[in-house]
């Protein structure tokens, strides 16, 4: 039978039964729908996930956008909370002066703060490569996955490779600062509404634009005479974990809702 018969005869017996229930509540009839919805959905993709031509795919059986919001939240969490406490514990510390890289990685090492903000540093980029994987999981999108699971390997790295370690820490922060940006920017694939859409922009150009200005105009750029080299860093890294922290929370209020990935 072609789809669009069978999709006609699935109106006509779904609205008789309709009328033949007089005991139907609000709550019923809407889970009534949302059924008779995902129906059309498996009919129009012959028994498989609707996917149109923009990629999008639902799949409501496979629904981890919960749990992967909730550890995008608790890793932005600990990581704010880890750097507050080092800056507190690190005598002379400041952010205008000093960036979050010499929290850890200063020659000899200032403990605890050292300690407190790599191994913060290295979980944050557990979390977020495990919630990568359950993003990926329920059918999400691969171009803001990969962004993200990259963007945890250099968060990881940054950890375990300090500010002493010269050129190998440079590098893989570097390489964090511009993949969490753009990582930030392809969020909106995620099916998200224009709020969110709207700060995901905003927040990830801020860092990207930052950044680039850094690094091209080097010792002579800009922002760092007014912000000094801590306070520019922190204009990068804050508001993308801000936003991380923000998008958990959406991700995290989804439930078990339908949800529109762009693949």
């Amino acid at each position: 039978m072609p789809a669009s018969v069978e999709i006609v005869n699935l109106f006509l017996v779904e609205f008789q039964f309709n009328n033949n229930k007089t005991d139907f509540n609000e709550n019923q009839l809407l889970k009534n729908n949302m059924i008779f919805i995902k129906k059309i959905f498996v009919i129009n993709s012959g028994g498989k996930l609707l996917k149109d031509q923009q990629g999008t795919i639902f799949r409501p059986e496979q629904d981890y956008y919960e749990f992967a919001g909730i550890l995008l939240v608790i890793g932005c969490l600990q990581f704010l909370l880890a750097v507050n406490l080092a800056e507190t514990l690190f005598p002379g510390y400041s952010i205008y002066g000093n960036t979050l890289s010499d929290l850890g990685g200063t020659i000899p090492a200032v403990e605890p703060s050292a300690i407190i903000f790599n191994l913060s540093i290295i979980l944050l980029g557990i979390l977020f490569l495990t919630a990568v994987y359950l993003i990926v999981k329920s059918g999400g999108c691969r171009f803001f996955s990969s962004g993200l699971a990259i963007s945890a390997i250099c968060i990881i790295c940054v950890g375990l490779f300090p500010e002493y370690t010269l050129n190998t820490h440079l590098t893989f922060s570097w390489a964090t600062f511009i993949f969490i940006s753009l990582t930030v920017l392809s969020s909106y694939r995620l099916g998200l509404n224009v709020p969110m859409i709207i700060i995901s922009i905003i927040t990830g150009l801020i860092a990207l634009i930052t950044f680039l200005i850094v690094v091209i105009g080097g010792s002579n750029n800009i922002i760092t005479p007014y912000l000094g080299g801590g306070g520019t860093e922190r204009i990068i890294v804050y508001p993308v974990v801000l936003y991380i922290l923000a998008l958990g929370g959406y991700l995290s209020s989804r439930g078990k809702d339908w949800v529109k990935i762009r693949s």
